[in-house]
C-alpha cells in the first residue's frame, strides 16, 4: 500500500490533452441500482512521477462556538471537483442496446488527468466533464477497473489544481470528512460527517443483474447522493481520503454512504494511468 503520508502525491504523465468540447444540455438523469447486503440495500450512484502543483490547503476556521468552519477548505477543493456527463449504451427491455444519459462527479488527481468510479463511465459512448465555472470539455477513458469501481480519464484540465492525496489508513472512528460532487444535477454540493466505519466490505449491484465485491471500503454519515459518484471524500484539511461510490437508501438506513479508501485506490489509478500512456 501506498504511503499516503507524503505530499503531494503525483502519477505517471497523461497523454496529451484533449480539445475542449462544445457547450452540452444541460445534466441527464441519473440511473439507480441497488443490491441488498445484511438487510441493507446500497443504493450505486450512477447516474506519476514529476512534482504537480496541488490545492492549498486551507486552515480550519474555528468559530464562537467552537465548532469547525469548513467552508475555506471546501471552496479550494471544489477548485479539484468536476460532474462527469456520460452517453452510454444499456441493454433494452427486450435486449436490444439503447443509449442513456447519466451523470456522476470526478476530482482532478494530476493535470489532465481526473478519477472517477468506473461504475459511472461503464458502457460509455461519449464522456464529458463541467469544471466549477460551467465550462464543458471532451474526456476520454483511459482505463477502467470494476472490481475495485475505479475509472481514470484524460481531459484538458487548463490550470485548475490537482487535489491533494491524503492517507486514509490515518483516518480514525469519528474524524470529521467532507462528501463533495454534483449530485441530483443540483450543480457543487458538500455534506459533511464524520468517519463511521474502516475496512469495510459490501456488495453492489453492477447494473446487470450480479453485484461487485469492493473491500476497504470507507463507511460515513456524510450524505452521498445519486450524482456524487466518483466525487472525492476529503479530510479536514481537504486531502482526498476516498472516492465516493455507495450509499444505503433511505427505505433501508440512514446516514449510510461509502467511499473507496484512497489508500486502496491509489496502486490501481497508477496502473490504470501508466497502461494508457
Amino acid at each position: 500500500m501506498a504511503d499516503m503520508a507524503q505530499a503531494p502525491e503525483t502519477l505517471p504523465a497523461a497523454p496529451p490533452p484533449r480539445r475542449r468540447a462544445r457547450m452540452i444540455p444541460a445534466l441527464l438523469a441519473v440511473a439507480l441500482t441497488a443490491t441488498v447486503v445484511e438487510g441493507v440495500a446500497l443504493v450505486r450512484i450512477a447516474t506519476d512521477h514529476e512534482d504537480t502543483p496541488t490545492t492549498p490547503v486551507a486552515s480550519v476556521v474555528r468559530t464562537s462556538g467552537g465548532e469547525e468552519d469548513l467552508s475555506g477548505v471546501i471552496a479550494n477543493s471544489m477548485r479539484s471537483v468536476v460532474a462527469v456527463e456520460v452517453t452510454a449504451t444499456r441493454p433494452g427491455p427486450f435486449g436490444q442496446p439503447v443509449q442513456v444519459g447519466g451523470q456522476g462527479s470526478g476530482v482532478i488527481v494530476r493535470d489532465g488527468v481526473v478519477l472517477t468510479n468506473a461504475h459511472v463511465v461503464d458502457g460509455a459512448t461519449q464522456v464529458s466533464v463541467v469544471f466549477d465555472d460551467e465550462t464543458h470539455a471532451d474526456a476520454s477513458v483511459l482505463g477502467s477497473d470494476s472490481t475495485h469501481d475505479i475509472a481514470v480519464l484524460s481531459v484538458d484540465t487548463g490550470d485548475r489544481p490537482p487535489i491533494e492525496i491524503g492517507s486514509s489508513s490515518s483516518l480514525r472512528l469519528g474524524q470529521r470528512v467532507v462528501a463533495l460532487g454534483y449530485p441530483l444535477g443540483l450543480g457543487e454540493t458538500a455534506t459533511a460527517g464524520i468517519v463511521s466505519g474502516i475496512n469495510r466490505t459490501i456488495d453492489v449491484s453492477n447494473g446487470t443483474g450480479g453485484s461487485e465485491h469492493l473491500v476497504g471500503v470507507l463507511q460515513t454519515d456524510a450524505a452521498i447522493n445519486p450524482g456524487n459518484s466518483g466525487g472525492p471524500l476529503i479530510d479536514a484539511e481537504g486531502r482526498l481520503v476516498g472516492i465516493n461510490t455507495a450509499g444505503a437508501s433511505a427505505a433501508s438506513a440512514e446516514n449510510i454512504g461509502f467511499a473507496i479508501s484512497i489508500d486502496e485506490a491509489l496502486p490501481i489509478i497508477r496502473d490504470l494511468a501508466s497502461q494508457a500512456v
